[in-house]
């Protein structure tokens, strides 16, 4: 915050008239080499409006692709960006180029002009912003309330809408006739054009102090808003408290409309160096404009990081599991499981008959393996070794590699069909298409 000067060229009193004694107690000027604002405020304001845009961005991402759930405050936001973004070119050309970057001294005929049009131009685009980005949150506070606040709530908050509004329309009006003809505002100090034309303009530092300070008081009202309507909301108090400190970021928004109150008051009623001390004040409106859109958006950050983290997780687990080999029942001592019983929903509890005739139980083959993370896919390899069938009589030992297609997603409910005489027995339903050479090699079939 600067301290109110006590320089010779500063006197108390100020605003857009200064006293000809005033005017004579200014150095002269100087067009070749004038003291001139650096960068700082104008790259402040261009990563501002960058990382707002972002943020707008990855709210309009949450609510269209991810909940699927936008509403009225989704468009009024997205309609403040326009007045936004052309609030933020303004105040940077103003403040690096159209004359607000010099004292007004240094001022040229040329930027005398602009500095009004800048004024005009910042003066309408704020609050054509803020008033867009309040009603929509106000309007996202009327959707969180639906149906467990009470009406005096909601009232309040159709209420101060409607106060947005009215204030929007009436100080649009006030600030675009503050002269007349309107354009003796950015003729102001054209002497040419005044001398040829008649004017009359209304107090433009009450009209401006006025509009800032009803401005920032919305804001806090907005801010407070939120405790009345998470306090009431059925949710555990550590959520509660987590939506009180996600909302209560929107007291930066005030301060900085504090700020902007400050410059307003001290460039209208303290200084007659106005250009040169309205530069922070512009820099202030779109600080507090950028930070009024993210709060805005705020809430719906939570879903677009939950989506995001959880996409990258995944991804890193899915490579992970890739570039490790995985393990096979062979190369854990356990014999393969019957290929209709691969998934571990069907593979316990069957019922099959040895060769001697005897009931037994199946029971996993191993513990401890996940059977029902197993995928089958185009083909499954089932190793049989005979000792029942012809085969077995010419040799002491023949291994044979039949083809099974992939277990169906349905099961037929007739008794399925055994085949035995091996160690390992085949499942066969009536959707399966089994080798024929299997039936030929098994010593017996049992049903």
């Amino acid at each position: 915050m600067v301290a109110l000067p006590h320089s010779p060229h500063m006197r108390r009193g100020g605003g857009i008239n200064p006293p000809p004694e005033v005017l004579l107690s200014w150095p002269a000027p100087n067009y070749a080499n004038p003291v001139t604002h650096d960068w700082s405020g104008a790259i402040v304001l261009i990563v501002l409006l960058s990382l707002t845009i972002g943020v707008f961005g990855a709210r309009l991402c949450a609510r269209l692709l991810i909940s699927k759930n936008a509403g009225l405050d989704d468009i009024l936001i997205s309609a403040a960006m326009l007045p936004l973004i052309g609030l933020t070119i303004a105040a940077v050309l103003g403040i690096r180029i159209y004359g607000f970057q010099w004292h007004a001294w240094d001022q040229t005929a040329t930027t005398y002009i602009t500095t009004r049009e800048i004024t005009l131009s910042i003066e309408l685009l704020y609050m054509g912003a803020t008033a867009l980005t309040k009603i929509s949150i106000l309007c996202f506070y009327r959707r969180m309330s639906s149906g467990s606040i009470s009406r005096v709530f909601i009232y309040g908050v159709w209420g101060l809408i409607l106060s947005v509004v009215a204030y929007f329309i009436v100080f649009a009006f006030v600030i675009i006739f503050t002269c007349t003809p309107v354009e003796g505002f950015w003729r102001y100090y054209d002497l040419v054009w005044r001398t040829q034309n008649e004017m009359h303009c209304h107090d433009e530092g009450v009209i401006i102090v006025t509009i800032v300070v009803i401005s920032t008081l919305q804001d806090f009202i907005i801010c407070a808003l939120p405790a009345v309507l998470v306090w009431n909301l059925q949710i555990p108090k550590r959520q509660k408290m987590a939506l009180v400190a996600l909302f209560g970021a929107g007291v930066l928004t005030c301060i900085c409309g504090i700020m902007r109150t400050y410059y307003a008051i001290y460039v209208y009623f303290f200084t007659y160096d106005i250009t040169w001390y309205a530069y922070y004040g512009w820099v202030w409106t779109a600080i507090e404009s950028d930070l009024g859109v993210i709060c805005a958006c705020a809430p719906a950050m939570k879903v677009f990081f939950l989506r995001y983290f959880q996409y990258t997780t995944q991804s890193g687990s899915k490579g992970t599991r890739n570039s490790t080999k995985p393990k096979t029942l062979s190369s854990m001592g356990c014999f393969k499981k019957p290929y209709g019983q691969l998934s571990g929903q069907y593979s316990a509890g069957v019922t099959t008959i040895g060769s001697h005739g005897e009931s037994k139980k199946d029971s996993l083959h191993c513990q401890g393996i996940p059977l029902d993370r197993i995928q089958v896919r185009s083909h499954t390899d089932i190793r049989v070794d005979e000792f029942g069938g012809r085969s077995s009589m010419d040799s002491q030992s023949s291994t044979r590699i039949l083809r099974a297609p992939p277990l169906s997603p349905t099961f037929s409910e007739e008794p399925p069909v055994n085949w035995v005489g091996s160690r390992t027995t085949c499942k066969r339903s009536s959707n399966s298409q089994g080798d024929p050479d299997m039936e030929r090699m098994t010593g017996a079939i049992a049903r």
